[in-house]
């Protein structure tokens, strides 16, 4: 009997582990960036910008930061310029206030995952510098960001050794957003 119990046991042990279903993988998180003249501009996508008037980062946030901060603390040893921009809705002096909010909540979640503040140079621009058009929904929210720049520092040294599809031209993927109403003026 016991040699009965212990093979039903087995057999029950394997149909259900059978049955079991992986979690979903996660999607491969791809960061968007460019070459611009003070360096490396990482663009983080819309999913992780902020809300209207808010300077809380989104959940969606984590894993990008997290391969931000993998970036910065194995791959280079050059400052960060993070920059905060708000879209036109509203007032400038509150928008100037929230920008450098939006700026320094990156700057925190980057401190949290172990960069050195002193690595870090927080800047709020308000709505002096938009990417997009503010005259509709989608470029009010690509405007509310916080563009991330590792100072001289290149596109090709930062993601030496990364793989392939970890990255995209942010140029190209803002195009591919707004097509041609897009600022090309908007990375500087």
């Amino acid at each position: 009997m016991k040699r009965w119990t212990r093979n039903l046991t087995m057999v029950m042990a394997i149909a259900l582990s059978a049955c079991a279903t992986k979690p979903p993988e996660k999607p491969l998180v791809k960061l968007a960036v460019t070459q611009v003249e003070r360096g490396v501009l990482i663009w983080l996508p819309d999913n992780v910008l902020f809300e209207f008037g808010a300077h809380t980062l989104s959940p969606d946030a984590d894993e990008y930061l997290k391969l931000v901060a993998h970036l910065t603390l194995d791959r280079t040893t050059e400052s960060l310029a993070l920059e905060g921009h708000t879209d036109s809705v509203g007032n400038p002096n509150f928008n100037q206030a929230l920008s450098l909010k939006r700026a320094d909540a990156v700057a925190e979640a980057l401190r949290k995952l172990g960069v050195p503040g002193e690595r870090m140079k927080t800047a709020g621009f308000g709505l002096t510098r938009p990417l997009a058009p503010n005259d509709s929904e989608i470029g009010r929210r690509l405007n509310r960001r916080v563009e991330i720049i590792v100072l001289n520092e290149t596109v090709a040294h930062l993601s030496q050794g990364e793989p392939a599809n970890r990255f995209e031209d942010a140029f190209d993927k803002l195009k591919s957003e707004l097509g041609n109403r897009v600022n090309a003026g908007g990375f500087r």
